[in-house]
């Protein structure tokens, strides 16, 4: 599951990273660069369900198909 960073003093998300360390990470530069490296009062890393977007799920579907297509021929 990705995981994103959350300030709720400046009320910010980050983008979804596939690694929490990825958002700890973003979290640190953003303590840095805003609260000078203090940590805001409730901020979290967040655990986000995975969201695929239309493009994405095209690209999925059409890797399917050719790997189905592939074990079709592969089989006769």
């Amino acid at each position: 599951m990705p995981h994103l960073y959350y300030c709720p003093v400046c009320r910010i998300e980050s983008r979804p990273y596939a690694l929490e360390e990825a958002a700890q990470r973003k979290g640190q530069r953003h303590r840095d660069e805003n609260h000078g490296g203090d940590h805001p009062h409730g901020e979290t890393i967040q655990t986000v369900p995975y969201q695929i977007d239309l493009a994405q799920a095209r690209i999925l579907a059409a890797v399917v198909v050719v790997v189905l297509l592939a074990l079709i021929i592969k089989a006769f």
